[in-house]
């Protein structure tokens, strides 16, 4: 392997532990701060409270991979792969969301870091859904503690 390629992995381990620090400091706040408003809350909270508790976790989730993005997009920047921060940021975007519409490409020296980005974005966005799943499983059972019994109609 060239000397260019081992410095090419280096920079995307160093960005991919970059993403995983960010979505876990940000993962382990939310995590905490809402197990503390839960041992807070003395009564059941209501629909709108629950569906706050939601959208608060989805927003937050976003804001996280919204950082994420925007690490890997300064670094293209400041390789020089984009002419500009704008299309750096929708580069990084469209790779770290994996749709890869095509239209933008890194150059061949740096195609690597693209397939890293998009396999660090699939990690980070499961690791979102395994909170969002955690919090809406918290959600059942806060509406089956108010209706009592099984929600579904059997």
């Amino acid at each position: 392997m060239d000397p260019q390629s081992i410095a090419h992995l280096a920079f995307a381990t160093a960005l991919v532990a970059g993403t995983v620090a960010i979505h876990s400091a940000g993962s382990f706040f939310l995590i905490w701060r809402f197990q503390k408003l839960r041992t807070r809350t003395t009564k059941q909270p209501g629909y709108l409270r629950l569906t706050l508790f939601l959208t608060i976790a989805v927003l937050a989730l976003l804001v996280l991979h919204l950082l994420e993005v925007a690490l890997w997009a300064a670094f293209y920047y400041r390789q020089g792969c984009f002419p500009d921060a704008r299309t750096s940021v929708y580069f990084s975007l469209i790779t770290y969301a994996t749709v890869g519409y095509g239209d933008i490409v890194l150059t061949e020296e740096w195609r690597l870091l693209g397939g890293i980005e998009a396999l660090a974005g699939v990690l980070m966005m499961s690791w979102s859904t395994a909170i969002l799943i955690g919090g809406f499983q918290w959600v059942y059972s806060c509406l089956v503690d108010r209706w009592g019994g099984d929600l579904r109609n059997d």
